[in-house]
């Protein structure tokens, strides 16, 4: 099984206005321990690189059943 990364972020002047946000990994990460590992340094970089965004929630697995439910 094939694991992502599924984030919510939210824009810090409006706290909001949340996004859920999807990243799929070059790897193939087949553990919950390696997808946490992996995923951890995904998740910084990316918000270092979008500064006007805060990730709020987490979570690395399959991907939702349903869009905007809970992470």
């Amino acid at each position: 099984m094939l694991y992502g990364l599924y984030f919510l972020t939210c824009l810090v002047a409006n706290p909001t206005h949340c996004v859920m946000r999807v990243h799929h990994f070059n790897e193939e990460v087949q553990t919950p321990m390696q997808c946490m590992t992996v995923a951890q340094p995904q998740m910084a970089a990316w918000q270092n690189s979008h500064d006007r965004w805060r990730v709020a929630r987490f979570r690395c697995g399959k991907p939702p059943k349903d869009d905007g439910t809970r992470i």
